[in-house]
Order: C-alpha cells, then structure tokens, then sequence
C-alpha cells in the first residue's frame, strides 16, 4: 500500500537563540518575532539591562525615513544600548520590516566601554 506524502515548507522559527563570544566574554542573544515589534536581547550579565525601543519615522517635512529610539526601562545614558537597537532596527528596516524594535542590552563593563568608544 502507497502513501501519498506532501511536504509542508517549514515556518520561520519565532524565536532564536545563540550565544557567541564578543571581546572574549560569553554573549547569549535572543531575538522573537511578535506580530507588532520584534524583541532582541544581548546579554553577558544574564540580565535584560538597559531596554530601549526603536520605530521608523517618516519627516514631515522631506518624506525621508528616520530612526527615533528612546529608553523604556534602565540607564538613560547608555548610548551603547540605544546604537545597538538602531542598528538592528535599520538593518530590519532595509530587508523590508518596517516592526518597532524592543531591545534589552546588558554589557559587561568592560565591553560597554568598548562598544562606547566605537558609538563616539
């Protein structure tokens, strides 16, 4: 007896995991797609951190597309946090998804002074 088989084209994951090594400390990321924003987190403290927020604006005033991020929750002097979330939001933006970004970024001191060296 045959069975018919059909195959299913497999689904986008919702939510990725993966760490990784960054200025030789241990680094989890995590990044979950929701049906309004898409969350990311970075973290080498095992903590959420500085969480920031970042949306595609349009000007009024020339039509030209811009990045507003602002801080939810945590250190409103954290650049890094805020560079971090509007790279990942215009890297999304030029694939075509236009979703707000929430990120939570907790960087060990030593690769946040690093990182801030490089935003400046």
């Amino acid at each position: 007896m045959e069975t018919a088989t059909t195959s299913t084209p497999l689904l986008l994951p919702t939510t990725c995991r993966s760490s990784c090594t960054i200025h030789n400390t241990d680094t989890e990321l995590l990044v979950s797609l929701f049906a309004d924003r898409v969350l990311a987190l970075a973290s080498q403290t095992g903590k959420l951190g500085t969480i920031t927020q970042a949306s595609a604006i349009m000007s009024p005033f020339d039509g030209a597309r811009n990045t507003a991020v602002s801080t939810l929750l945590g250190r409103r002097d954290d650049l890094v946090s805020g560079a971090i979330t509007r790279v990942v939001s215009e890297r999304l933006q030029r694939a075509g998804d236009e979703r707000p970004v929430v990120a939570c970024v907790s960087l060990t001191k030593q690769a946040g002074a690093v990182e801030a060296k490089a935003v400046a």
